[in-house]
């Protein structure tokens, strides 16, 4: 059975994705406060009673990024509902949906009351499709004893709250590590070859497991002029037509990069600036363009979409810069089809936690729902109830998946990657995954959850951790500023402007991006920024 996996580069880029809201502006809400309340197989809300021989009949969507069987999936559903009927009165309808038809398929069932109740709600449709009055505002249900399950779930209740916008509550981010921390994935024997396995310990058990220390980009270079010196038939680094910024810089871009706030010096900073004219970035494309002047980048950067994975196999790169996290080398041996190491590089030894890398996807209610409660006692579920997790996950034990010796799970004997019926590996979307069997192909130990976890104990929080800006009346211009951007993106953000064109392009791109109404969006942006900073 082929399958259709969604690449690195297409997730990252949905944070690109912009959509224009339709109808009126309204908080989405009901007037239920209470939440469900059960006992004894009857579940009582403010809008009815349910029992197992009446159960809520919920529609979950879902994304499947990966293709399923519909007879295998038919039959997950089945015994979830077992379970769920009984213990919650509850009856799932599941309603998988493509990526590529995500955003199309819940909009027009938002806007044209389709039956549907637990929604993924990616982070930059929030504001249109709450304006639009489509998101249930949660707000209340988080004070209940369901919502406090949440809250746990997710170490704090201003995690728990991080999906809102203009004060509406529109989802919880999925459990999952978040921080911003990266650096170099390398060739294992070009490392052992020039003596950089042992300078900086490379070969350790867990070296992907941050240990709270990280060398800065600018002594990377001596890595990049070894390595050319001793191999000029390969590049030192990759880049591709791909934006890569915050693997080298210190920004809360506020959703969109229109207006950012520089965490370079000021931790605590809320003044909304215009990031391209930041000494921070300059000083970013100034170190890049001097790399590709002196031959350490891939020459045709600026326009190569051939991919990481792609260059390493054909032995054509040492190195490329990318996010790291416990477990990181397993992947990316396999992708890249040889033995890698890699190399903790930051603007400084601490991460930070912004409002879009913990708020990417969220879990909320549709304003559709015929119950919210309920729908809310289903969420409370995934990230609670194990059983109900590793069944929408994994599918029914012995059947789809087997519990190993160590706690881990796995594929049932006779399928793997290639021919399983039933997997969806989708942790990292919805819900809590941590409550979950690891997943061991071979490369993961039972512990893996607690390491993955732990990986954000490394970052701090910025002052506008928890905004989320709201760019619905600012489509047209963000569009605009958008098509400013690209246009002088991969010259500056490859090198390929080289060190002499970095001022001259860099002018040209901020003169364009205030003719499209850059200097709007940010009075805006900070306008709001202030107003939400007034209630914390």
């Amino acid at each position: 059975m082929k399958r259709k996996l969604i690449s690195a580069i297409l997730c990252a880029s949905m944070a690109a994705g912009l959509l224009v809201g339709c109808g009126s502006k309204g908080s989405g809400s009901g007037g239920a406060t209470t939440g469900a309340v059960s006992g004894d197989g009857v579940t009582t809300t403010s809008y009815g009673e349910y029992t197992t021989e009446n159960p809520y009949h919920l529609v979950f969507e879902f994304i499947e990024f990966y293709e399923q069987d519909d007879n295998a999936r038919a039959a997950v559903q089945d015994a979830l509902n077992d379970y769920m009927i009984e213990n919650y009165q509850i009856e799932v309808e599941f309603l998988p949906v493509s990526y590529a038809d995500y955003q199309t398929t819940t909009q027009l069932m938002l806007s044209g009351g389709d039956e549907l109740d637990v929604i993924p709600v990616f982070y930059s449709y929030a504001p249109s499709w709450v304006n639009m009055g489509g998101i249930y505002d949660m707000t209340d249900l988080l004070a209940t004893e369901d919502g406090q399950k949440i809250i746990d779930a997710l170490g704090s209740e201003e995690t728990a709250k991080v999906g809102s916008v203009n004060g509406v509550l529109f989802g919880f981010p999925a459990n999952k590590e978040s921080v911003e921390l990266g650096g170099l994935c390398m060739r294992a024997d070009i490392c052992d070859e020039l003596g950089l396995t042992e300078k900086y310990n490379l070969d350790a058990p867990n070296s992907d497991t941050y240990t709270g220390t990280s060398i800065r980009w600018e002594e990377a270079e001596e890595i990049f002029a070894a390595v050319k010196e001793a191999h000029p038939e390969m590049y030192p680094l990759y880049l591709y037509n791909s934006s890569q910024y915050n693997r080298f810089t210190e920004f809360d871009t506020l959703v969109d990069s229109f207006g950012v706030i520089d965490l370079s010096e000021d931790r605590e900073n809320t003044n909304v600036v215009n990031m391209f004219e930041t000494d921070q970035y300059k000083e970013y494309v100034t170190m890049i363009a001097d790399w590709y002047d002196k031959g350490y980048i891939y020459p045709d950067a600026a326009t190569d979409t051939q991919g990481t994975a792609t260059m390493m196999k054909a032995g054509n790169t040492f190195s490329y810069a990318t996010a790291i996290k416990p477990g990181f080398l397993a992947e990316a041996n396999s992708a890249n089809g040889c033995e890698c190491y890699c190399l903790y590089i930051n603007p400084s030894d601490e991460g930070y936690l912004s409002t879009t890398n913990i708020s990417f996807f969220d879990t909320g209610i549709a304003n559709n729902s015929k119950d919210p409660e309920m729908a809310f006692k289903f969420i409370s579920a995934l990230y609670s109830d194990p059983t109900v997790y590793n069944m929408w996950q994994y599918g029914i034990e012995g059947t789809n998946y087997q519990v190993l010796d160590d706690g881990t799970a796995y594929f049932v004997d006779g399928e793997d990657g290639s021919n399983y019926a039933y997997h969806q590996n989708s942790g990292w979307c919805l819900g809590n995954q941590f409550q979950s069997y690891v997943w061991n192909d071979g490369t993961k130990d039972a512990d893996y959850w607690t390491l993955l976890q732990s990986h954000n104990d490394w970052a701090y929080y910025p002052t506008t951790y928890g905004f989320m800006w709201d760019s619905s009346d600012y489509s047209t211009e963000i569009t605009a500023l958008t098509n400013a951007y690209e246009t002088y993106r991969a010259t500056l953000e490859t090198g390929a402007a080289g060190s002499a064109g970095v001022q001259e392009t860099l002018d040209k791109m901020n003169e364009a991006l205030y003719a499209a109404g850059l200097e709007d969006v940010m009075k805006a942006k900070q306008e709001q920024l202030d107003e939400w900073l007034a209630t914390k």
